[in-house]
């Protein structure tokens, strides 16, 4: 029976959306979902020292979403990978988050889409193969924000 109210319980963890974000969150993330690029601040995988990296996102499901090049062999990815917590500075908001890389292809495929309707030219540029807008996603779940001065 607790074996069951467990699996039920982590069911109901995994299924948390935009709904389950403070309110402040989910209001700070619409009024910065038409922003072109948020800067990421990482803590550098060898260093130590703050990485900061501006980025294309998009808002999708109280998320903030990031996609990395190159086969994700870039500084900020590969930090993430070692130390999953950040910060996003988007206009005058600043995200507190926690990074979780996509793995799944139907969520892949769906945010490369998302992607590909927010940034133009990604979408254009699409047509002659690049692969602008189609990285390694990651998700960064806020998990507070504040508003900078």
């Amino acid at each position: 029976m607790r074996h069951a109210l467990a699996v039920a319980a982590l069911a109901l963890a995994m299924i948390a959306s935009a709904d389950d974000a403070p309110p402040d969150v989910r209001d700070a993330l619409d009024r910065v979902k038409a922003q072109a690029t948020l800067t990421l601040a990482t803590i550098g995988r060898k260093t130590g020292k703050e990485h900061l990296k501006p980025i294309w996102f998009v808002v999708d499901d109280g998320h903030l979403v990031v996609q990395a090049g190159r086969n994700g062999k870039t500084d900020w990815y590969l930090n993430l990978l070692k130390t999953p917590t950040a910060t996003a500075h988007i206009a005058d908001q600043t995200f507190r988050v926690r990074a979780v890389p996509v793995r799944d292809k139907a969520r892949v495929e769906a945010i490369h889409r998302l992607f590909l309707k927010k940034y133009t030219s990604a979408w254009l540029l699409s047509f002659v193969g690049s692969s602008i807008g189609r990285g390694l996603p990651v998700e960064l779940v806020p998990e507070s924000v504040t508003a900078r001065r």
